[in-house]
């Protein structure tokens, strides 16, 4: 089953994610591009061939230290974004910035779910019988910045590419069969949002939420339901 997804434009500019899902749904990787879209891309192929790697030997040596705090899941996207952000760097913007990617990357396995990010989207679990679950709400400039009530377009706060490190949040934790990834970037994540049962969780019912509280600010979204 594919990411579904919807971008709605508002009056404002936000880049739409380059998209790449396996299709067992285990490893499913969401680039957006800021500045030339090949970024995007080159993050996606360099993601894909270290994890394919990783998973054939995993105890391949790796190019940076491994954290003992996270799962061997975890420590491979998260060595994943490394890699991936050291090339764009060395590759695109050592001389002067000309890509920027935000990035959600997530590997499903044995009722593990590992993720690793840096920016947009938004990360959320929708689950039967609960609330909606924020696993991950990275803060852009936007809103950083904004002041009410004008809000400023889209600024990414973290990107893969830009400096020689870069500020990711890794984690990981255990799903229950029928559990939805939602997946949202927009500047301001809309607190109604979280009231909306399972059933609603769905690309038609957030996106009339989102466009009718805030109809000028652009967002994109996504869903995914996990499969066993």
């Amino acid at each position: 089953m594919p990411i579904n997804d919807r971008s709605y434009s508002g009056k404002l500019f936000r880049p739409t994610p380059e998209i790449y899902l396996e299709e067992d749904g285990s490893f499913g990787i969401i680039a957006t591009p800021w500045g030339n879209r090949a970024g995007a891309k080159k993050v996606i192929e360099l993601m894909k061939d270290y994890i394919q790697s990783a998973r054939q030997d995993m105890e391949a040596t790796s190019p940076f230290q491994k954290l003992s705090a996270i799962s061997p899941l975890a420590n491979n996207l998260r060595v994943g974004i490394m890699l991936a952000n050291d090339s764009l760097y060395r590759e695109e913007n050592k001389a002067e910035y000309t890509c920027g990617v935000e990035l959600l990357v997530f590997a499903h396995t044995q009722g593990e779910l590992a993720f690793g990010q840096v920016g947009a989207p938004n990360f959320f679990l929708a689950r039967k019988h609960m609330p909606w679950i924020p696993l991950s709400v990275q803060i852009d400039l936007a809103t950083e910045l904004s002041r009410p009530p004008n809000i400023l377009p889209p600024i990414p706060q973290n990107l893969v590419g830009l400096h020689t490190t870069t500020n990711m949040n890794i984690a990981s934790f255990k799903t229950q069969p029928g559990d939805r990834l939602i997946f949202l970037s927009h500047s301001v994540v809309s607190h109604p949002l979280y009231t909306l049962p399972f059933q609603n969780a769905t690309l038609e019912a957030v996106s009339a939420t989102l466009s009718k509280q805030f109809p000028d600010l652009p967002f994109w979204l996504g869903t995914f339901d996990l499969s066993a």
